[in-house]
């Protein structure tokens, strides 16, 4: 492969990459990588974000401490109904941030949106020397995309016996299909620079064929890491509560008396047939955890206490608990001690175990040859496999 076709396909799988990043990152309610606005509430100075324009999504871990000026990505809950919405933090206050798109007159908490609390916030964009990096148009490539895969899937709901597909997650069934065909590219590129590498064609006479050991490996890997982190990540977030601090107490657990508290019972169960952990943390101001770690063997609960305080000040409040779960592969203290650096870098943690384990067994049961195999039909035309099928069967 010439330097010139090698940089092309770096840019094609580059571009792949930065697609179902931000395909995958839409179902799990995270930007990953890169995000986008959909709305013109940023397109202004300084920002000057048009609908459909993208940023570098910098994970909150990593960008350090908010400050006011940071345009952050955040999961509100009232804006347009709720979910990602990214704009500017203008201020902080004891109870949160207040956050304001750059082209919007009025802030979002002067509507209905409580003040943003850490958990909410999602990612945070890149910026170099305090301006905004702006990525035109890339988000409309993805919309784009869905747009797509939606009108196919209700084409093909129409078909009998495929009316469920339109019924699904449009999202989360293109990017699997993306995902699939992604690995049969990378299987049918393999394959074809073998043959061409050992100067095959179709007009080779072989009838004999093989298939890489080391390819089926990697798919055995990926059918068990990618179900694995799909159990710890998905179940995985920050769960939240809006309070309302009243003058008064109320029979209803959500109102309560200000300055004072309500305690619950937060269950953890594990569904699964491996043992878990689960961390829960306060994630926001207001409230308190009692125990949080927790571990649950197969199909049992564990359960801690979680106080919700109310300020002095009365009105609406959003009270944050994150929970991370993990199944048990390593010790508990380890995984405790890698999620306290970063919940991702537990999940890998886990993931390389596996990966180990799966390679190891494999690798001493299996070996790494090619598995060989006859095709005895390979050169007979299309009309002599029909005469044969009918010579035997008459």
């Amino acid at each position: 492969m010439n330097p010139r076709s090698l940089a092309g396909s770096g840019i094609t799988a580059l571009l792949v990459v930065l697609v179902v990043a931000m395909l995958v990152g839409q179902q799990l309610g995270q930007p990953i990588v890169l995000g986008f606005v959909l709305t013109g509430s940023m397109n202004a100075e300084p920002a000057n974000m048009a609908p459909g324009d993208g940023f570098v999504a910098v994970p909150p871990s990593i960008a350090g401490d908010i400050e006011e000026g940071d345009v952050v990505t955040f999961d509100a809950q009232e804006l347009q109904g709720g979910g990602l919405t990214t704009h500017r933090v203008v201020a902080e206050t004891d109870q949160g941030y207040v956050t304001r798109g750059d082209a919007n007159p009025f802030t979002d908490q002067d509507g209905p949106e409580p003040p943003v609390q850490e958990s909410q916030i999602k990612a945070v964009a890149l910026q170099l020397g305090g301006d905004t990096v702006v990525i035109p148009n890339i988000g409309l490539a993805v919309l784009a995309m869905q747009d797509a895969f939606g009108f196919a899937a209700t084409f093909l709901s129409g078909i009998p016996g495929l009316g469920g597909i339109a019924e699904g997650n449009v999202g989360s069934s293109m990017v699997l299909v993306g995902l699939l065909l992604l690995g049969y590219s990378l299987v049918a590129e393999a394959v074809g620079g073998s043959n061409r590498r050992s100067g095959r064609d179709d007009r080779s006479r072989d009838r004999g064929g093989k298939t890489s050991a080391v390819l089926v490996l990697l798919a055995i890997v990926l059918l068990i890491t990618v179900p694995a982190t799909a159990s710890m990540v998905i179940p995985s977030g920050t769960n939240d509560i809006t309070i309302v601090s009243s003058q008064t107490a109320s029979s209803n657990p959500t109102v309560i008396e200000r300055g004072g508290s309500v305690e619950y019972t937060y269950n953890f169960t594990n569904d699964g047939f491996i043992p878990r952990i689960a961390t829960v943390d306060a994630a926001s101001t207001g409230v308190d955890v009692a125990q949080s770690s927790l571990a649950a063997p197969r199909g049992e609960t564990a359960s801690t206490t979680v106080t919700l305080h109310a300020p002095e000040e009365t009105g609406a409040y959003v009270r944050s608990v994150s929970e991370w779960q993990y199944v048990q592969f390593l010790p508990a203290p380890v995984i405790l001690s890698l999620h306290a650096i970063h919940p991702f870098a537990a999940v890998a943690a886990i993931n390389a175990v596996i990966i180990v384990v799966v390679t190891a067994v494999y690798v001493l049961t299996v070996g790494l040859e090619p598995f060989r195999f006859r095709d005895r039909g390979r050169e007979l035309s299309i009309s002599e496999r029909v005469r044969r099928t009918i010579r035997r069967w008459r």
